[in-house]
């Protein structure tokens, strides 16, 4: 039987020689880069032999049914390159190219997939749909980030050597042994069978006993167009939901922080700065002077987790203040105009409000999002000449944006006005370059967080002066992580991100180790300026006593997570429900099922919140008062 198999495989790839020799290509590229990225996380991802080789196997199989969907093309450019009749050299060279085009481009998807993996642990996802939309910032980052020419070039000596190598095989394809007839009816095959594998299978489909072995069991063009697909998510649909209960009015918890009312705020979000950067956090490298001094001169918020691990996640969470929901962030979403902002409110009580991008915000959506939500959106395309300093793809160094700001508020405070500045760096991103002479580490992540640091301390320092600047809270915070990865879909340490509310002449010093999440931020700014209005949001002043141990919310695209100091609930698509116990770290150590109490208040979190977002109700509907 195995003979009789080979022998027909051997006749259809006789037949279809260009589809055949692509496929194996196809199949080959795409084993190596699983075999490479299985070595490269083996300790990571707690390998053995035989979950080696059972993900390899998951994995070819997933590399079948995506050469299945890809089948009908390839099929299809082989009838329209063919001919019975009399071909010439054109034609030889149209089959030639069209060998080269096709392994050039699974070249390139697998040099992309290899770096992607790189920086996320993960194949492509939503983050890389994402980033097809803005090609202008990723293709740029690629480019200050790694020798492309180099890289491109040795990938097109290979194709051309390859091609050059298989041409004798190749060039059959000019000359189709089969008729049109079996040509048309081998094509209508592959579509049914491309529709039945696409249909029967998923990402369910994925084997492994941690997030690592899972991710490499998959293929990245599968989990791209899955990703593509399920780019929107319905709560209620797809994730575990309660009888829905009214939701008794919160009681009022005493303040355990005193506290003089400030008069503008600036929230600093700054880029993927994770807490474990900090000296305070045990790093030893001291590479955040300025942000540990900070720390200790204002209210440290030395337990607080970020919502996700994207920018906009960040920016969702400082702004509307509500936990994630499944699927993309709010600032992407339809529906998303004069929302109950931190904006919003402040607009009621004659603030004026803007947001300072040192790169181009039309990324993510930011300058739609903050302009119909009350905030005035300033990006590097606005920034006066004078304040176009060094900068990358992804942005102005941070000492720029600092510049500009401080102009803005000089003016703004000039005017009597009190205002909201809320500024977002970008230099502590890929390729991790800033101008020279400012710290003493060279170029890549360490130093981009140094030179970070230190263009925050020398913007506090250079805000001191300012006649604003004892009437002003500084909220300084990480919009995420710089990495999620980790054996487990939701590691929480991946979440940890410092955060200091920084206003000497109005708040002492102190550090609060309780459990808290990003969300918490503008309930707590609203209850230091003495606005009544930070009981509308979900999230908690921290000013004030819990009647807890606390908790946060942690999400990726899909994952919903509800953190506590010893526990953490997973909820995931097919209302799946899972608990993991923590270590006095916060660090995942084995599954474990959780009280439903606990059950109950995260689902009913995320449900209501869901809620709200689908009746509209996220909506601000205040009256524009002139309060302050």
């Amino acid at each position: 039987m195995r003979s009789t198999l080979a022998t027909r495989t051997r006749a259809v790839a006789a037949l279809y020689p260009l589809t055949a020799w692509l496929a194996l290509v196809f199949l080959a590229l795409h084993t190596t880069l699983r075999a490479v990225l299985l070595a490269q996380t083996w300790r990571a991802a707690e390998f053995d032999p035989a979950t080696a080789a059972a993900t390899l196997a998951t994995g070819l199989a997933f590399d079948l049914v995506t050469l299945a969907a890809l089948l009908p093309l390839l099929l299809f450019t082989e009838a329209a390159l063919g001919t019975r009749k009399h071909a010439g050299r054109a034609r030889r060279g149209l089959v030639l190219g069209a060998a080269v085009l096709g392994v050039y481009a699974l070249g390139f998807g697998v040099l992309a997939e290899w770096f992607f993996w790189d920086e996320f642990g993960v194949r492509f996802n939503f983050i890389a749909v994402d980033y097809l939309v803005y090609t202008r910032e990723v293709v740029g980052n690629i480019r200050e980030s790694f020798p492309v020419g180099t890289l491109l070039g040795m990938l097109a000596l290979f194709t051309l050597t390859l091609v050059w190598a298989s041409r004798g095989w190749l060039l059959r394809a000019v000359h189709p042994s089969a008729r049109r007839r079996p040509r048309v009816l081998a094509w209508l095959a592959s579509v049914l069978l491309a529709a039945a594998l696409s249909a029967a299978w998923s990402m369910d489909a994925r084997r492994g006993a941690n997030e690592y072995q899972r991710e490499l069991s998959a293929n990245g063009l599968y989990s791209l167009a899955y990703a593509f697909v399920h780019n929107e998510i319905d709560y209620f649909e797809f994730y575990a939901t309660r009888p829905q209960a009214a939701t008794p009015p919160a009681a009022e918890l005493p303040r355990i922080v005193a506290a003089r009312a400030p008069r503008n705020v600036v929230i600093v979000t700054l880029e993927s700065l994770s807490s474990d950067f900090m000296t305070h956090a045990g790093n030893p490298r001291q590479i955040t002077p300025n942000l540990d001094r900070l720390a200790d001169a204002g209210l440290y918020l030395a337990n607080l987790y970020a919502t996700g691990n994207r920018t906009v996640r960040g920016l969702e969470a400082l702004s509307l203040a509500i936990p994630p929901l499944p699927g993309h962030s709010v600032i992407w979403r339809e529906n998303n105009r004069d929302l109950e902002t931190l904006g919003a409110v402040l607009a009621d009580h004659g603030y004026v409000n803007r947001f300072l991008y040192g790169g181009y915000a039309n990324f993510d959506n930011m300058d739609a999002y903050f302009a119909a939500n009350h905030y005035q959106p300033i990006d590097r395309s606005r920034f006066p000449e004078r304040h176009r300093g060094f900068g990358n793809i992804w942005g102005l160094a941070d000492e720029h944006l600092y510049d500009y700001a401080l102009e803005q508020m000089d003016r703004d405070a000039a005017q009597g006005r009190p205002f909201l500045m809320h500024l977002m760096t970008t230099s502590n991103h890929t390729p991790f370059t800033f101008p020279d002479g400012r710290v003493d580490l060279p170029r890549g992540r360490a130093g981009a967080v140094k030179y970070a640091d230190w263009a925050l301390g020398r913007f506090i320092e250079m805000a001191r002066t300012k006649p604003w600047f004892g009437d002003t809270l500084f909220v300084l915070v990480a919009d995420h992580c710089a990495s999620s990865k980790g054996r487990t879909s939701l590691p929480p340490e991946n979440y940890h991100i410092p955060a200091i509310l920084y206003s000497p002449a109005n708040l002492s010093a102190h550090t609060d180790a309780r459990l808290a999440s990003q969300i918490d931020l503008v309930p707590t700014v609203l209850d230091l300026l003495g606005l009544p209005e930070r009981a509308r949001f979900p999230g908690r002043s921290v000013l004030r006593a819990y009647p807890d141990a606390g908790r946060a919310y942690i999400a990726t695209y899909q994952k919903l997570g509800y953190l506590t100091p010893d526990r953490l609930l997973v909820l995931s698509p097919g209302r799946r429900v899972e608990g993991w116990r923590l270590n006095a770290r916060q660090k995942i150590t084995a599954p474990q099922r959780s009280p439903d109490a606990l059950v109950v208040r995260a689902i009913g979190a995320f449900q209501e919140t869901a809620r709200r977002e689908h009746a509209g109700l996220l909506r601000h509907a205040a009256p524009r008062l002139k309060t302050r």
